[in-house]
């Protein structure tokens, strides 16, 4: 089994903490376990280096922790943080929140494809084609588990085993992470609805300087009333229109007209005055 081990493979027991043995280091291992009276024994060869990183990521057992020492780690103002994981700044959600799109998904390509590189011990991510699939790269089992783990610290996601299976590409895993973390976009409804809420806030929150900003925002708002071409709801047929049309209806609208959406109140036709009926009324 040893013997068929690639680079990758050897590369990734040494992220474990474990080295490679020589065929002379095995067997005098194996004349000391027969000749020793201990009666559990395990020969093998420790690589110092991963059992660090392994110790600092918290992810080394128990039985192993004496192997190696780390440095006390300690984190002021607050309680000290998960082993492996950053001490401060923004987490991978939030960082996504802040950029558009475009930059969000090629920022989780460029993360996913960085760690593909390390599972496959390639010296640099641009040796990892982003529209292979991953058994093509050289993906098994072992690998595919040790991606999504790596995946599972940088996200905080509870990622499944068949993370590579299910999305088979570089491309197609970034994807599924943006769906997954990226906040969803609001409708024009909610965003406009958002918007007006805030101006509203603004406003009252305004006080020598309220009328003049009342006067921006009909401005505004005006401006893209007309923009978007909006037409007030269907009036009663019976109901006279202003010679000029919806449009130049809203766009003449007053300063309460205007802000009676703030008011959530859709604008009106005239009402028309109440008939009264024989019989009914005084």
């Amino acid at each position: 089994m040893a013997g068929a081990l690639g680079g990758a493979d050897v590369a990734r027991l040494a992220r474990g903490g474990i080295a490679p043995l020589t065929v002379d280091e095995g067997l005098d291992l194996f004349d000391a376990a027969l000749e020793g009276a201990e009666p559990l024994v395990v020969a093998a060869r420790w690589d110092r280096a991963g059992l660090r990183d392994r110790a600092e990521a918290g992810d080394l057992p128990p039985v192993l922790r004496g192997l190696v020492r780390t440095p006390r780690r300690t984190v002021r103002n607050g309680p000290a943080a998960r082993p492996g994981t950053p001490a401060q700044g923004p987490g991978l959600a939030e960082r996504l929140a802040a950029l558009a799109e475009p930059e969000a998904r090629a920022h989780l390509t460029a993360l996913v494809r960085s760690h593909v590189a390390t599972v496959l011990a390639h010296s640099s991510p641009e040796q990892v084609d982003v529209e292979r699939a991953f058994n093509e790269l050289g993906f098994d089992s072992l690998t595919a588990v040790d991606l999504r783990n790596r995946l599972n610290a940088e996200t905080g996601l509870r990622l499944p085993a068949t993370l590579v299976f299910d999305h088979p590409t570089v491309t197609a895993l970034a994807g599924y992470l943006y769906r997954t973390l990226a906040p969803d976009t609001p409708s024009p409804e909610d965003a406009l609805r958002t918007a007006v809420d805030q101006a509203e806030s603004v406003l009252l929150a305004a006080n020598g300087g309220a009328d003049a900003l009342r006067g921006q925002l009909v401005a505004i708002l005006q401006s893209a009333l007309g923009r978007l071409g909006a037409v007030p709801a269907a009036a009663p047929a019976a109901t006279p229109s202003r010679p000029g049309g919806a449009a130049e209806e809203i766009v003449s609208a007053s300063d309460e007209e205007i802000f009676a959406l703030i008011d959530n109140r859709a604008m009106t036709a005239p009402l028309k005055p109440v008939v009264e009926r024989p019989g009914h009324g005084e």
